[in-house]
């Protein structure tokens, strides 16, 4: 439900959260972004890097679209506050993997409660080797060792999942699946496990993680996050740090602290559009 807020400097266009539709709505919007940035990747760009560079970009982008109802100054009250970090000294292109900190305010708490989820992100390739950067060594070090895990995979050609438990008929075609960590170490084979299991990327990130209800409460993001770095070796993931405006009158960043990492630099977000004079 749009909430159009206007002032002699312009009209606030974005719209106020419904708790009952949004999240569905909200789904299917960053699912059907994030297939798009996927099947139009072109070869020379195709890399988990660059996809979840693009992808993060767009949960912002999408996120802050959304505000919390009652709201009149301006384009204060977000409902997600979201800050993007990466390790010290290294490229942007470095990054292909992506940890999640959503962090509330629970009511008769004196600072927000934070979780982690983490994506370990893979690319499908050409040829026999499906994908390509997929290590069972490295899957097993991870799922001994990092809880809230999930694959995040980027298939070229859009992959089977059910759409509901109890392998059911209801079946689609995504680019963008994220599979069971656990689950994946026991089958071994990303296509089994995605039909399998596999739920669309939209669905996970909004009803699993940025909901709060899967996500490592256990230790303190840095430390959780830190764990996991020790088992990934290979790369060095993005962090996103998105803060869940439960009321308007607890507005809190989303920054965390997290040493040796940096705040990467964002396009800046303009939701406010001129206001139409009447001439008459």
């Amino acid at each position: 439900m749009k909430n159009l807020n206007c002032s002699d400097n312009g009209c606030d266009y974005r719209e106020e959260f419904d708790p009952a539709r949004t999240p569905n709505i909200l789904a299917n919007k960053i699912q059907t972004r994030v297939d798009d940035i996927i099947s139009e990747c072109e070869a020379v760009d195709w890399s988990e890097n660059l996809i979840s560079s693009k992808i993060i970009l767009q949960l912002r982008y999408i996120l802050a679209h959304y505000k919390l109802p009652d709201i009149e100054d301006g384009l204060s009250g977000n409902k997600f506050n979201m800050e993007v970090y990466k390790l010290t000294g290294k490229a942007e292109k470095s990054h292909g993997d992506i940890a999640v900190i959503v962090s509330k305010f629970i009511s008769g708490q004196e600072k927000p409660i934070s979780g982690v989820a983490f994506y370990e992100a893979k690319a499908s390739g050409n040829g026999y080797k499906q994908y390509p950067s997929f290590d069972i060594q490295q899957l097993r070090r991870l799922v001994a060792e990092t809880k809230k895990l999930s694959y995040l995979i980027y298939n070229r050609e859009a992959q089977e999942i059910r759409m509901n438990d109890w392998l059911s008929d209801d079946i689609k075609k995504f680019h963008a699946v994220t599979i069971d960590a656990g689950f994946l170490n026991q089958c071994r084979d990303i296509r089994t496990a995605s039909i399998t299991i596999g739920q669309s990327f939209g669905i996970h990130f909004v009803k699993r993680v940025l909901s709060g209800w899967d996500l490592d409460y256990s230790r303190s993001p840095e430390k959780t996050i830190r764990r996991w770095l020790k088992c990934t070796k290979r790369s060095a993931p993005l962090v996103i740090s998105v803060s869940v405006q439960e009321k308007t009158y607890r507005e809190f960043p989303a920054m965390i602290e997290l040493s040796g990492f940096e705040k990467v630099t964002l396009p800046q977000l303009d939701f406010f559009e001129p206001k139409q004079l009447d001439n008459n």
